[in-house]
């Protein structure tokens, strides 16, 4: 018996024509659009600025500085003009200017965080990396300690950092309590530095003299925490005429009662 298998016929050539033009055809267009979106977008306007990451200074000051020309099409904008006015601002540590589309430029900020105040000819703040910043109203209010005793080692101007030997020895005391104890920061009222370069710290409980001499500042901090903790806590800081911490493993403690001494 014979069997019969169904033959195939193949489509004729002009439907296979057919169906390869009309994809040329779609490509075609898919092409010409994104071509023509693309133009369209860089003909578009700036229509306004954003700014992320600040916290200290307004995003409107910001954008004032960066003068961002609205009447210029997106893509005519000079990015690396804008940074470079925006980097006149001493609180920003790290500047990003990128395009935004369709129509916006995006500021990204790193600020620099104040970690001291300077009492100089005029009142500064001071980061960790000795930049000195102008005082500014903020959202952020700031309770910061004072360095006092800066500007006769070293001047101080806005926009310059500080690198006096004895201004970082003083960051460097300021930075250590902050990072051991948030209350050990903010317990320090002033950080003098006298004329030799010894630093003298005051605390914000009753104006305490601390002689913190030079060196070995964070085992000398941890010291003086431990000794607040246990024992002024409890005796109360009004008491207290001075401490001394110079000594190795020892507090030099002078008592406002019967000018008692104590060595703990």
């Amino acid at each position: 018996m014979n069997t019969q298998r169904p033959s195939h016929t193949a489509p004729p050539a002009s439907a296979h024509a057919r169906g390869i033009l009309v994809l040329t055809l779609t490509g075609v267009l898919a092409i010409g659009a994104a071509v023509g979106a693309q133009i369209w977008r860089k003909d578009l306007p700036v229509h306004g600025v954003r700014v992320e990451g600040n916290r200290i200074v307004p995003g409107a000051d910001l954008i004032r500085l960066a003068a961002v020309p609205m009447d210029k099409r997106l893509y005519d904008i000079d990015l690396r003009a804008v940074c470079e006015r925006l980097r006149k601002n001493p609180f920003l540590k790290n500047v990003a200017v990128h395009r935004d589309p369709p129509d916006h430029v995006l500021i990204r900020v790193e600020e620099r965080v104040p970690l001291a105040v300077i009492a100089a000819a005029h009142m500064c703040y001071l980061d960790a990396e000795g930049m000195l910043m102008p005082v500014i109203r903020s959202d952020n209010a700031f309770d910061l300690p004072v360095i006092t005793g800066a500007d006769d080692v070293q001047t101080c101007a806005v926009g310059t950092p500080l690198t006096h030997p004895a201004i970082r020895e003083a960051l460097v005391l300021v930075q250590a309590a902050q990072q051991l104890d948030e209350g050990l920061y903010r317990r320090i009222s002033e950080v003098h530095i006298q004329p030799a370069g010894d630093l003298l710290m005051y605390t914000a409980d009753a104006g305490v003299p601390v002689v913190m001499g030079r060196g070995d500042i964070t085992s000398k901090l941890a010291k003086f925490d431990a000794f607040w903790s246990t024992v002024v806590s409890t005796r109360g800081a009004q008491h207290l005429a001075s401490v001394d911490l110079r000594f190795a493993d020892q507090v030099v403690v002078r008592w406002t009662t019967n000018d008692e001494q104590m060595t703990n």
